[in-house]
């Protein structure tokens, strides 16, 4: 069969490899769709992360079930979030697959791990209705989450980003105004839209030192800062703001798949919306990760097809 095995940095190769075999506790599954996620292009650009699988976010059918396998027969669809889901087939402990309900198509289905992400973060972070939250990061992170905090019912939800097709996006999916960090002061900005105050929440999605300062001098006095961004560089932060303000930062690192099924489901949330290509895995390298890099104007996610499915 074929897979998108990881070499190195900026080094993914298709390869012929042996078709996996569940052991004990394990599925087989058929792959339909992986999206490339934020860690994998962050792996394809820095280096593998040994708390992040390349290649998590797999949807498919279950095909082959190991010994002691419960709870799936053969013919169920999955969300199954594990490693090596660049490929044909892949195995996957059971107990990190969940039942995709019959009403959620494959697209819709792919993107669940990521929107069960920004729900884990909602979530952790206390998020309430009343809140006004500052999201730097307009890609696929700050999209979802922007989408889980109107599920929550958060009327006034600002975003950030370099990107004006990234920006516009924002918009067309519920923003209630979006800014150019590079043209204006983020802080000064959102102080003057909540009386001097600043934002009750603010959501680091990127991953990058600046972003995270303006989340920082953006919040106010007892207000939280959720990190879900992913670092690879060390960064500076003066402190004192932090302590004087007495905030919360908070860092997240995990889903909660039932609470952002029950909104896709109950609310309607459509996080399919922030697909921009789905692309054969043949050409996972130029036409994925590499598109990933030259064409952020355009490109936000990226889905893998396997096979021939639509």
């Amino acid at each position: 069969m074929k897979q998108a095995v990881y070499h190195g940095i900026r080094d993914v190769r298709v390869e012929d490899v042996p078709e996996p075999q569940p052991g004990p506790g394990q599925l087989k599954i058929e792959v339909q769709y992986c999206g490339i996620c934020g860690s994998d292009l962050h792996e394809y650009l820095h280096g593998l992360f040994p708390v992040s699988p390349f290649g998590h976010e797999t949807v498919g059918t279950v095909v082959g079930l190991g010994d002691g396998t419960s709870g799936f027969e053969i013919g169920d669809r999955v969300l199954a979030v594990h490693k090596d889901g660049f490929a044909e087939y892949a195995t996957a402990p059971a107990g990190s697959a969940f039942k995709i309900p019959d009403d959620i198509s494959w697209k819709r289905a792919v993107v669940w791990e990521p929107m069960a992400g920004a729900a884990y973060a909602i979530d952790r972070g206390g998020v309430t209705s009343g809140d006004t939250v500052l999201i730097t990061g307009a890609g696929p992170v700050g999209l979802l989450l922007m989408l889980g905090l109107k599920a929550v019912g958060v009327g006034q939800i600002f975003i950030t980003d370099l990107s004006g097709g990234r920006r516009e996006k924002a918009l067309e999916m519920g923003a209630t105004a979006v800014f150019d960090p590079s043209r204006e002061k983020i802080p000064a900005r959102m102080k003057a839209l909540t009386g001097g105050q600043g934002v009750d929440v603010a959501i680091e999605a990127v991953g990058v030192e600046a972003s995270l300062k303006d989340c920082l001098a953006s919040t106010r006095y007892g207000g939280k800062v959720i990190v879900q961004g992913i670092f690879t560089e060390r960064v500076p932060i003066h402190m004192l703001g932090f302590v004087t303000r007495e905030m919360t930062m908070i860092g997240c690192n995990s889903i909660k798949p039932d609470l952002a099924m029950t909104w896709m489901q109950e609310k309607g949330l459509a996080p399919e919306s922030i697909v921009t290509s789905v692309v054969p895995l043949d050409e996972i390298a130029d036409r994925g990760f590499e598109a990933l890099c030259r064409d952020k104007e355009r490109e936000i996610k990226i889905l893998i097809r396997p096979g021939e499915n639509d």
